[in-house]
């Protein structure tokens, strides 16, 4: 998975490696489904200048 910001400051998780337009990524299999909207506070390290971060989701067991 991974998380890219577009130019307008959204960020998104995308299931495959997304590919940069003119103001946003887009997911290449152009499938709904194939992202996510995410809280835009979340992951400032990531611009619209940086590449798409490579992030893992990890099932942890409540305790």
């Amino acid at each position: 998975m991974y998380i890219a910001r577009d130019q307008n400051n959204d960020l998104y998780l995308f299931c495959e490696l997304p590919k940069r337009g003119k103001e946003c990524w887009w997911a290449p299999s152009g499938l709904d489904g194939t992202y996510l909207r995410l809280d835009k506070s979340l992951y400032p390290h990531v611009t619209w200048d940086s590449a798409p971060l490579r992030v893992e989701l990890r099932n942890v067991e409540p305790s």
